[in-house]
């Protein structure tokens, strides 16, 4: 985790070597040999997090993979649109932070065209990495002319390299997520929240206070992350109204939480709908949930996971009894 020290934030060495699947020594010693600026804070050598951008590019390009980077690879159709939208994402596609975690550009299409085709009056989004997919909804929503308004929720915390997948490193996600909205012409079809799906959940009447027409959640994709998101924005979903689930064959993605809130929860139960649908280039996987009728297990689950007194009590020998009541 990153310190505050003297008005500045800091990353440890221990911390990058773990991003960089090196030793400690080995960063202190590249640090050194390129002269990056250095504070010693508990013993451990830390650098400056407005150095991290240099201090990354500079590392690859040290070990000679700078050449070997990923993308994903853009259609013609997406290249050659004068769209502000597709401009915009044309661009992002190509930035080294933004693969592999964000939609592809096929799974973006898709997604769009659920949005024209499912019309829907209000969208949350659980998970907003740098806005890629919300441009793509965005887009969708001003195809067919909807005033509907995307919610977007997310951490926005630093993006990391995560090896040997990503190589790119983005300070701030919020403010990039602007800017790319902003510069796509749909910043008032979209409104950003910076704070976990949790607060969201346990003040939605306050910050949206309208049923949700479509629920795209990609957030926190633990067993424990996903149910949650689920639990705490299903009574939300307004009847007939659809929840997409992102990265569903743990075989591909290696995230397991989706798949479990899917085999627990969804699968051949007769409130929903559901359709799972592979994806290219990667099959991540999507599934498409439709909700039919209120599930009560999943209501009580909901007002449980709201009271204050759940906190207090989710840990003691009653709270567990209430855990494996919900789960079985």
């Amino acid at each position: 985790m990153p310190v505050d020290y003297d008005n500045e934030t800091f990353y440890s060495s221990e911390e990058l070597s773990q991003i960089l699947r090196v030793t400690p020594e080995d960063v202190i010693a590249f640090v050194k040999d390129k002269n990056f600026n250095t504070v010693k804070l508990q013993n451990v050598i830390h650098i400056p997090k407005n150095t991290l951008e240099d201090f990354f590019d500079k590392y690859f390009s040290f070990q000679g993979i700078t050449g070997d980077r990923n993308y994903y690879r853009i259609p013609d159709w997406l290249k050659n649109s004068t769209s502000p939208w597709a401009i915009t994402l044309t661009k992002m596609y190509q930035k080294t932070f933004n693969y592999p975690s964000p939609l592809s550009p096929e799974q973006g299409e898709f997604l769009k065209s659920l949005v024209c085709n499912i019309k829907p009056k209000n969208v949350l989004e659980i998970g907003c990495f740098t806005g890629i997919s919300t441009i793509w909804m965005a887009a969708g929503l001003e195809q067919i002319g909807n005033p509907a308004t995307i919610h977007s929720v997310d951490l926005f915390d630093d993006i990391m390299p995560w090896l040997p997948h990503r190589y790119g490193y983005l300070s701030n996600p919020l403010e990039f997520a602007q800017e790319s909205v902003a510069t796509a012409q749909l910043s008032h079809r979209i409104k950003f929240h910076k704070m976990n799906s949790q607060e969201m959940g346990k003040k939605y009447h306050e910050i949206i206070n309208e049923p949700i027409d479509f629920l795209f959640i990609d957030g926190d994709h633990t067993k424990r992350g996903c149910l949650t998101d689920l639990i705490l924005f299903y009574p939300h979903v307004s009847i007939g109204g659809y929840i997409l689930l992102h990265d569903i064959y743990p075989e591909d993605c290696d995230w397991d939480g989706p798949r479990f809130v899917i085999d627990k929860f969804l699968q051949n139960n007769s409130h929903f709908d559901l359709v799972e649908v592979n994806t290219s280039p990667n099959n991540f996987g999507i599934a498409l949930i439709r909700k039919l009728s209120i599930d009560r297990k999943l209501d009580f689950a909901a007002r449980l996971l709201k009271t204050p007194s759940w906190q207090r009590i989710k840990n003691n020998p009653i709270g567990k009894i209430m855990k494996k009541l919900i789960l079985n």
